[in-house]
């Protein structure tokens, strides 16, 4: 796996955990809401059962309360009628009002007049539910409701789930009451339910879809910005190589320039001198003067040799390390242009790798180069400081300076080489580049390294100083 899958990998890989965990936490909330709805559906329904077994209830006791004031002496006449008068009494389809005495024994029924004499106290549904037991326990208690399983007279006397509510009757001292099949509330309850567990697998699904599509875009949009970025990087980098091959084509052409006009043309003018001084030994004149303009000339070319050596890769620095080889470079340059240099370095032994004092050297010289060419200066310092942290390097001359953020917006790869060399040579090393200037007040240029990276490597360290 590459780099640019492992990006896209850790870019996406949160999304999609994320997507996963809302799913979740949200299919949980919405479970538990359901539930909680569900509930509260049911119980309404339920509580306004209760207050219709109530009202019919009381109705049923208005529609008698006339024979409760009922004086007359023949009690059985008027038991009588108050049954026939309950019994006949009917509400929906299986709506109808029952009658017990106090001690179990079966008064009013309807449609199941062959329970009707008997005593049912101890009679148990399905679930072991004493319902005549409690109906005469919650009437004594000034009303009571029970749900229990009864036979349903619309459903060809089938077991079914019924609430009831009964009360005594008055000076009877009967436990009568009313009820009803609550199947249809479980029905209609498991039907709310099955469309809030559709809407909530809608919205899942709208939910997943939607976050798929947002993975699908954040993960294109990344593989278009990558190839752009690519491109783009791919073509500074062209560019960039370009001029560093002319920096390179360049530094052959200078070198070369310098052994045409300097080194060949003195050695041709020695060649002469000696030819000369040949000549006139074979006449028996005196040579002395030809010979020591040779002698002369040979020194001078001795000297354009070192110094083009020591341009390509100063020997000082590997003999007497980087303080000595930043004097000797500072010093050259002074006679070379007229500019004061002053250095200020650390008596530090043993400190620099050989190649990071290379790539600081290689900072200093380009600066340097800069300054010749552009900054009008009359004083550079160059200094190195130690503190607990960082190596400190710092270039600063008292040239005309330039506007160094507008020359970052602008510049292009063929402009700016040398800034991005001594930026490039510095983040090697994990270190800093700051550049201040402004226009008037010169340029100071600071490279930071960390002190991690001074421990020198032993197979390249010198023991010289700083």
């Amino acid at each position: 796996m590459n780099i640019n899958h492992k990006l896209q990998l850790i870019t996406v890989l949160p999304l999609i955990l994320s997507l996963m965990l809302v799913l979740f936490v949200t299919q949980m909330q919405y479970r538990e809401l359901s539930h909680q709805v569900v509930d509260v559906y049911r119980q309404s329904i339920i509580d306004h059962r209760k207050e219709e077994l109530k009202n019919y209830l009381a109705i049923a006791n208005v529609a008698i309360k006339h024979l409760h004031k009922n004086n007359s002496d023949n009690k059985q006449d008027v038991e009588q009628e108050i049954k026939s008068m309950l019994a006949e009494m009917r509400f929906g389809k299986n709506g109808y009002f029952f009658a017990y005495d106090l001690n179990g024994k079966s008064l009013v029924l309807p449609d199941q007049e062959w329970r009707v004499g008997k005593n049912w106290l101890d009679l148990a549904d399905d679930n072991g539910v004493h319902f005549i037991q409690e109906l005469i326990s919650g009437a004594r208690k000034g009303g009571g409701y029970l749900t229990y399983l009864f036979n349903q007279p619309s459903n060809d006397g089938q077991l079914g789930q019924k609430m009831a509510y009964a009360e005594v009757l008055g000076q009877w001292q009967w436990m009568f009451g009313t009820g009803v099949y609550i199947d249809d509330i479980n029905e209609e309850t498991e039907l709310l339910s099955t469309s809030i567990s559709s809407h909530i697998r809608y919205t899942s699904l709208m939910t997943l879809t939607i976050g798929i599509l947002a993975v699908s875009a954040v993960f294109i949009g990344g593989i278009f910005m990558r190839v752009g970025e690519k491109r783009l990087a791919n073509a500074k980098l062209r560019t960039l190589n370009e001029r560093i091959y002319q920096t390179q084509e360049e530094e052959c052409k200078r070198v070369s320039r310098e052994l045409h006009d300097g080194v060949s043309q003195t050695i041709a003018a020695a060649l002469f001198s000696m030819e000369t001084a040949q000549l006139k030994q074979e006449y028996g004149d005196d040579s002395s003067k030809e010979l020591e303009k040779s002698i002369t000339l040979t020194r001078q070319i001795m000297l354009e040799i070192r110094n083009i050596s020591h341009q390509l890769h100063p020997a000082i620095l590997e003999d007497y390390g980087l303080g000595s080889a930043l004097i000797e470079l500072g010093r050259e340059f002074t006679l070379r242009t007229g500019v004061e240099v002053k250095v200020q370095r650390l008596s530090v032994r043993k400190i620099l790798s050989t190649e990071l004092s290379c790539a600081l050297y290689r900072i200093v010289q380009e600066s340097l180069t800069n300054i010749e060419r552009h900054s009008e200066a009359k004083n550079v310092l160059i200094s190195l400081a130690l503190t607990p942290r960082w190596l400190t390097l710092e270039i600063h001359d008292d040239g005309k300076g330039f506007n160094y953020e507008c020359f970052e917006r602008k510049s292009t790869p063929f402009e700016g080489i040398g800034l991005r060399n001594m930026n490039e040579r510095v983040k090697f090393y994990n270190g800093e580049l700051k550049v201040d200037s402004t226009i008037g007040k010169g340029v100071k240029l600071v490279a930071r390294i960390p002190q991690s990276e001074l421990r020198y490597r032993a197979d390249s360290a010198t023991g010289g100083l700083l």
